[in-house]
């Protein structure tokens, strides 16, 4: 699992730990650099002895370090490629910054997207907020809606809280019937008391 901007996130969900991560590293720009990124794609590569090498990118938001950035990361993984060693990409977003750009690239590099959704927008909206406390299932639907339109593998993962852990069929025929995800997952966290965290 490799994190590479560390707990920077675009949105400001109530129930996520990992964005007061931040705090632990005053002054880090909390962005991997190019010389880490080559580093860590060889050594990673060389230290399997596996068929399958599998780099899970995850975050905070991964996005949030640019196409190039995913771009090198691409050429470092087919320079450093082994002989009958397949090499697979999964990446985890809460889909706000997909674009056209970004569903070609996950669809040509074969990168299998995990979309963090947690249910309709009454209860997703409950506490995935962006930084200025606005609503965001509209923005992630529209990232959902592109990722389809390219032919992108994706999953969905969704967080049971307080807002819709009353509602488990409603989520799952969302999820199933809505949304058309294939595979989703599950993650409880501590019972909120509201909607505010």
């Amino acid at each position: 699992m490799i994190k590479p901007r560390g707990p920077i996130c675009n949105l400001d969900c109530s129930y996520c730990y990992y964005l007061s991560k931040e705090h632990l590293y005053p002054g880090s720009d909390f962005r991997m650099t190019n010389e880490v990124l080559e580093k860590f794609t060889r050594e990673y590569i060389q230290a399997q002895s596996v068929p399958e090498v599998i780099f899970g990118w995850q975050g905070g938001e991964p996005l949030l370090m640019g196409l190039e950035f995913f771009e090198r990361a691409m050429q470092y993984q087919r320079e450093f490629a082994r002989d009958r060693v397949r090499i697979l990409n999964t990446i985890q977003t809460n889909g706000v910054l997909l674009d056209d750009d970004w569903c070609r690239f996950l669809r040509d590099n074969g990168f299998l997207v995990g979309i963090s959704v947690d249910g309709p927008a009454d209860v997703h909206d409950a506490y995935r907020k962006n930084k200025g406390g606005q609503a965001t299932f509209e923005e992630v639907m529209a990232g959902v809606d592109l990722l389809k339109k390219h032919n992108v593998e994706f999953n969905v993962l969704t967080t049971v809280h307080s807002a819709n852990v009353g509602s488990p069929l409603e989520v799952y025929r969302f999820v199933r019937d809505e949304i058309d995800s294939a595979f989703v997952q599950f993650i409880p966290i501590v019972q909120l008391d509201n909607a505010t965290g």
